[in-house]
């Protein structure tokens, strides 16, 4: 009887019952190499679509339907999080962008590029950039802890509270990943301000289509703050960790 070449159990069927390794193992071709792409990429059933289509649409209802245990329809909240940070980092690494030369054109306040990498230290800026994936982690860490604190009275635990976080928080990188876009293909720079707002914007969005038990008013006054108090939270462990290093190098 032959047996999976995967995990060895015996098979007598198409697909192993054990681990679902096709029997026998198919030759490579153009053809499976992209069929397993596209499954391996988009889900079953197309769970990567339906994740983008419905966090654009109606985030809550994706956030409370992962809450209630469908773990088949979407993404999970962490996982989509991380990918789509990948593949903004990864987009901007193949089209060739300095991040901290786009970081500084786009700061609000018209610092000079050329000054600011004069004028900031290097190595903070690029720390900044290499711990991207860290720092947008401990962004959503603060968001979940507010949103949990101005939104307990709805039910959902702080584990519960990280579904609608980690959606709208990854969500909202496709904004950026248009910018990128943009800055690549004209040499445009959308100011750092709006996409602050628009950020927030979308995270109320969320908030409202989620925390529906509430007055529309009363989530975006509580979204507005979560994610500003978040931002200046940030801003005090970042100085804190950059006058840290500064003293460190000094020595």
């Amino acid at each position: 009887m032959p047996s999976c070449i995967n995990c060895n159990a015996e098979v007598t069927t198409a697909y192993c019952p054990a681990c679902g390794q096709p029997n026998p193992p198919k030759k490579i071709s153009i053809r499976n190499v992209w069929s397993d792409f596209v499954s391996r990429t988009y889900g079953f059933d197309g769970m990567f679509p339906r994740t983008i289509t419905d966090l654009t649409i109606r985030p809550g209802t994706a956030a409370k339907a992962y809450i209630e245990g469908n773990r088949v329809r979407y993404y999970g909240p962490i996982g989509y999080f991380f990918l789509m940070i990948t593949v903004y980092l990864l987009l901007a690494s193949i089209l060739g962008v300095d991040m901290i030369d786009y970081t500084l054109k786009s700061n609000p306040f018209g610092v000079d590029p050329a000054q600011g990498k004069n004028a900031i230290n290097n190595d903070i800026n690029n720390w900044v950039i290499e711990n991207f994936r860290l720092i947008s982690f401990f962004i959503a860490l603060f968001n979940i802890f507010y949103a949990w604190l101005f939104f307990r009275k709805s039910g959902y635990n702080i584990v519960e509270t990280s579904a609608i976080v980690f959606y709208s928080n990854g969500h909202v990188i496709w904004f950026s990943i248009l910018f990128l876009l943009i800055y690549v293909f004209t040499g445009n720079v959308v100011n750092g301000v709006f996409s602050f707002w628009l950020a927030i914007g979308f995270q109320f969005y969320s908030y409202v289509n989620f925390y529906t038990h509430q007055h529309w008013f009363k989530v975006l006054i509580k979204s507005i703050f979560g994610f500003i108090l978040s931002f200046f939270l940030l801003i005090l462990c970042f100085r804190y960790s950059s006058s840290h290093n500064c003293y460190a190098n000094q020595r």
